[in-house]
């Protein structure tokens, strides 16, 4: 027979107190059973929270022995220590294997914690280790706890809570001394001191020594206005002319080379080489121009978001003067 089977047992014949009801035992009684189920298949945690609303219900110490079981068997050590310690000392009619099981880890786990006893002066103060309430102010027993850091806690309604940090060793005791302070001293206001007013001949002297400051300049504007979008739009105005004049010269030549040596002169052509090639150069030229103007445009349209001020930049933008040059001889 397992231990929280004992424990079921023992629960169903010990004498209600008087201050429970017949139905709170009865809820008491399917919680422990739905919580040995879980203890018996390895699943301690549900365990756990079964057996503490069952003694939430049912308060029985016997039901202690199936916490430190749980807790034990979960690593909350300092739990389960409270939990066997409470168990032995007010169960009084508890079975002898369960009184010898629960003095069993009572004296493994000694050996495992450390000790924190807790000194305040305000009583009713609730007291907490690691967020978990342990008891009431004044604290006659100290509070188990695993080797490492912890933090204490203590409430009071009538006080601002207060934390004090301590480290645990095994096996030693250690002492934590809380002072809660009244709200009324925490939420005091400070007073502040008014300023000092300095007499009316020192400020009208300070007004005449010191000097008046210059107005700033209003935030946003430049004092140049937009330099670089002019450039920009001026750079691809000059391109832009360039190769308006390219291609009106090209066009120029390419007439007079048409009529001289081309199809119009009614003969065999007899143009030179280097007639060819100055029409090739002039549209070669005028098709550079115009992706030097396009560039230049589209760095003005950068610059006149980026600058922050409108211009208009309206480059002569023709038919393209090279495909005129592109017909052969």
């Amino acid at each position: 027979m397992n231990t929280a089977s004992l424990v079921l047992l023992a629960l169903v014949a010990q004498t209600s107190p008087p201050t429970e009801t017949p139905e709170a035992r009865a809820k008491a009684q399917n919680l422990l059973k739905e919580g040995a189920k879980l203890y018996e298949k390895g699943a301690y945690a549900p365990a756990l929270d079964k057996f503490e609303e069952a003694y939430a219900e049912y308060p029985s110490p016997k039901l202690l022995f199936n916490i430190g079981q749980a807790s034990r068997d979960l690593g909350r050590l300092g739990d389960a220590m409270r939990a066997f310690e409470h168990f032995l000392a007010e169960a009084t009619d508890a079975p002898a294997e369960m009184v010898a099981e629960a003095k069993k880890s009572v004296s493994e786990l000694e050996g495992k914690l450390g000790k924190v006893r807790v000194q305040c002066s305000k009583p009713g103060a609730e007291i907490a280790l690691d967020g978990k309430t342990v008891g009431v102010t004044p604290l006659s027993e100290p509070i188990w706890a695993t080797p490492g850091k912890h933090q204490v806690t203590a409430r009071h309604p009538d006080t601002a809570p207060a934390i004090e940090d301590v480290d645990v060793n095994a096996s030693w005791e250690h002492t934590v001394v809380i002072t809660l302070q009244p709200l009324a001293e925490v939420v005091a206001p400070v007073p502040v001191p008014a300023p000092a007013v300095p007499p009316k001949a020192d400020v009208e002297l300070r007004a005449r020594e010191e000097p008046v400051p210059a107005p700033a300049q209003p935030a946003g504007v430049a004092r140049h206005g937009r330099v670089w979008t002019w450039v920009a739009g001026g750079a691809a105005a000059v391109f832009a002319g360039a190769a308006v004049g390219l291609g009106v010269s090209m066009r120029s030549k390419f007439d007079s080379l048409n009529k001289s040596c081309g199809s119009e002169s009614g003969s065999e052509p007899h143009c030179t080489q280097s007639d060819v090639d100055a029409v090739l150069l002039r549209r070669n030229l005028a098709n550079v121009s115009w992706g030097l103007a396009a560039a230049a445009a589209v760095t003005t349209g950068v610059l006149f978001f980026i600058e922050g001020r409108p211009v208009a930049v309206a480059p002569m933008v023709g038919q393209g003067t090279g495909v005129l040059a592109a017909m052969a001889y």
